[in-house]
């Protein structure tokens, strides 16, 4: 046996339960029987249950056991009975973990879970209906296996699972069962192929969903006949469409006067039917393996038509797992116009198509790269990672705040694989479809303090949640889930926070008393170090890094350009000013006549086009609109919540920023854009300060010569600004990333080191 080591856990044997609905050939059929077989090579034990077919002869010849379980249809009849047999397997085989392969099994299987605990691990190898309630009885388990990219973004959004619970694997290949080696002799004899004879072999399941191209190709052969010599087309599968599919094929072959077209039915032995082709023609896994065998590929079935497969096709292969979803509809004339290119190739050019297509399967889609990806969703499984809650102003459609949690989330992935995240949002469902990430309401105290027995850490930020300005009663929630979470052994990181001003004495008291109480403090500048100390804060680890938003991916200046111009901002604008403003109790009518002399004079001068940026639509969209309307120059507005990345980029395109939302300015710190910072609070000096810039106002007294002043420098000196956002840029950037090292490292050893 294997011997497996997972996370903190003991070494020890592995008894996989393998589970789908039958063993007929199919695609999800025999990825299971490949998988086995491998996980069984690689030392697991592997045990397989199904309503039994044509396969489990094949898995017994290589050891692997197999229980018949009726596991084929949702009749209650035989779901309570596969029911039964299962928990009795389960226990009898003293079976480690569970991994099932089709929507009736995992259903059973779940609630089988729920009560007896074990790891739980599912496969998607295609996409479900969801109406009719059947959404519903689908479960995913706690980790999922995805054969496809387009799979994987199916079920995060159809079924919200979290993006880390899931790893993307291939339909891996046996190059050795599929073998251009692979003797024909003996089919030839069965199949009447000779020598001479030109063969196409199509291979797929008959039933009614499955054979259009069957149907499609053999509408084809009559003409296919008139360019090839002594064509024979082998069509190979079972199902319930196989006497309308053999009934086409009789009418072919009296229209030709001779057996061209050969119905094998269902078989196993696809790798020595393969072995006569000249060209392949089928879908997923049954082309694969054609590959593998060294046969050129024409890619088609019902969900779609790829066609003639060579490098230029492998893109949209990979992104759907060869069945083709989302690719323009096959037709008969599609494949006759693909055969009849193929054959218009010479000899040299159809051998590379031939060789290609096997180094590709050699190379990316091996059973042992199958068996090992799978193998790592087991060690996730069985690790069973405790929670990370992330608390936070989570869930308000603020953009800054939105990019916060993205940057947290991207940081633990990049450390952590397949962490196990919580989101504490006044959004849950918005937030798990947006970050792919489990969610929670930030208000239902029974479940946070559920999570939290759980929970291995909580993460309080990023932001400025350490403050009082905004309101004691915003404070005291975010101090009341960290002392929820001390109190029960839970770690507690102050993931790259802004802290203050704290105006009131009992809420200085109230911090000092919780946050001496945590583990781990990272802040997003020095003056929030010099704060902490001020008030008493210096038990746990601090340290200075920069805000998580910095570690994010530059975005692009030429998308954000495109994205302006569907506000209004014209193609030909020479320069562009963005402009982020918010109500305060300081933003009065002077405030707003003085930033619209401000934009007027941008405009007049530099033939800037003002574009107002609300970061919090429902709270900045009115005051920039007063603003725009005492405005003499033409402006625009975004006045639709844009993603974080569409947002940066947006900020990015621009010529100049006059912010006074903080990540307004970090935005445009991260896109090198010159900036002048309206400082309505601490935050905006001191993250100025630490990027070191000078060009900052306060909105209580705004002196708009000195914005104008502001305005010439940052036309006059672009190239020196320029340069200096990159350094700091830089800096920051290698700063936040300390942030989600730095937690990976509490969350699984318990302590940080400071360097």
């Amino acid at each position: 046996m294997l011997q497996l080591q997972v996370g903190d856990y003991l070494k020890k044997d592995l008894n996989i339960l393998l589970a789908l609905m039958q063993l007929d050939i199919g695609g999800a059929e025999t990825h299971v029987v490949e998988l086995a077989k491998e996980l069984k090579r690689k030392g697991f034990n592997p045990i397989v249950t199904s309503n039994g077919g044509v396969y489990v002869k094949e898995l017994e010849e290589a050891g692997i056991k197999h229980y018949c379980v009726p596991l084929q249809n949702k009749n209650p009849i035989n779901m309570i009975k596969s029911a039964k047999m299962l928990k009795r397997i389960i226990i009898d085989e003293k079976i480690d973990l569970v991994h099932s392969h089709a929507r009736i099994p995992s259903f059973i299987l779940g609630k089988l879970h729920k009560r007896m605990k074990f790891p739980f691990v599912t496969t998607a190898h295609w996409v479900f209906t969801t109406r009719y309630g059947l959404k519903y009885i689908t479960d995913w388990g706690e980790k999922t296996v995805a054969v496809s990219e387009d799979i994987k973004t199916y079920l995060m959004d159809n079924y919200g699972v979290p993006e880390s619970d899931i790893k993307v694997t291939i339909n891996g290949i046996d190059t050795d069962k599929f073998s251009p080696d692979t003797d024909t002799s003996e089919i030839n004899r069965e199949l009447g192929i000779k020598p001479e004879d030109t063969v196409i072999v199509y291979v797929s399941r008959l039933d009614e969903s499955r054979s259009l191209v069957a149907k499609q190709l053999l509408e084809a052969v009559p003409e296919i006949d008139s360019f090839t010599e002594n064509l024979k087309v082998v069509v190979v599968g079972g199902g319930d469409d196989y006497e309308n599919v053999k009934s086409m094929a009789d009418s072919v072959n009296s229209r030709l006067g001779r057996e061209c077209v050969v119905m094998t039915g269902a078989r196993t032995d696809i790798n020595r039917l393969v072995a006569p082709a000249e060209l392949f023609i089928g879908v997923s896994r049954a082309a694969l393996e054609a590959m593998a065998a060294e046969k050129p590929v024409i890619i088609a079935g019902n969900e779609g038509y790829i066609g003639l497969f060579d490098e230029s096709k492998l893109d949209v292969g990979i992104d759907t797992n060869f069945c083709c979803r989302g690719c323009v509809q096959s037709s008969s004339k599609l494949i006759l116009e693909d055969v009849k290119r193929y054959f218009g190739l010479d000899r040299e050019k159809r051998h590379e198509l031939a060789v290609y297509g096997r180094e590709l399967i050699k190379r990316e889609y091996s059973v042992s790269r199958m068996a090992d990806d799978t193998a790592k969703v087991y060690e996730w499984a069985l690790d069973k990672n405790d929670e990370i809650l992330i608390s936070g102003y989570y869930g308000f459609k603020n953009s800054g705040d939105d990019a916060l949690l993205m940057a947290i989330v991207n940081d633990l992935k990049r450390y952590k694989e397949s962490p196990n995240i919580v989101v504490l949002s006044a959004n849950p469902r918005e937030t798990m479809r947006s970050y792919r990430v489990k969610s929670i309401s930030r208000l239902n105290v029974i479940s946070i303090l559920k999570h939290m027995k759980n929970a291995g850490m909580l993460i309080s930020g990023g932001g400025t949640l350490i403050q009082d300005a905004t309101s004691t009663q915003s404070l005291i929630y975010y101090l009341m889930v960290i002392n929820a979470a001390v109190k029960r052994g839970v770690k507690v990181m102050l993931y790259s926070n802004g802290i203050g001003p704290l105006n009131n004495s009992s809420n200085v008291k109230r911090v000092r008393r919780v946050l001496n109480r945590t583990d781990l403090i990272t802040l997003r500048d020095p003056a929030a170090l010099k704060a902490l100390g001020d008030i008493g804060v210096t038990k746990p680890k601090m340290t200075v890094t920069a805000d998580p938003v910095f570690g994010m991916d530059i975005a692009d200046p030429k998308h954000g350009r495109q994205l302006l111009k569907q506000f209004g901002v014209p193609a030909g604008a020479k320069h562009i000013m963005g402009v982020s403003v918010r109500r305060t109790r300081d933003t009065d009518q002077s405030f707003e006549h003085a930033i619209a002399r401000i934009c007027d004079y941008a405009s007049e001068k530099y033939d800037c086009y003002p574009v107002f940026i609300p970061m919090q639509t429902n709270k900045d969209e009115s005051i920039s609109r007063s603003v725009m309307s005492k405005m003499n120059a033409r402006s625009s507005i975004v006045d639709v919540r844009l993603s974080v990345y569409d947002m940066i980029s947006a900020v990015a395109s621009m010529d100049l920023c006059v912010g006074m939302r903080l990540h307004s300015l970090i935005y445009a710190t991260t896109g090198q854009v010159p900036l002048i910072g309206l400082a309505y609070d601490p935050k905006i000096r001191s993250f100025m300060e630490y990027a070191g810039q000078e060009m900052c106002l306060d909105i209580g007294r705004i002196d708009i010569d000195a914005a104008c002043k502001m305005i010439d420098k940052c036309f006059a000196h672009r190239s020196e600004i320029n340069s200096m956002l990159y350094e700091s840029y830089h800096a920051m950037k290698e700063k936040a990333m300390q942030n989600g090292r730095m937690a990976i490292e509490l969350y699984e050893k318990g302590s940080v080191g400071l360097e």
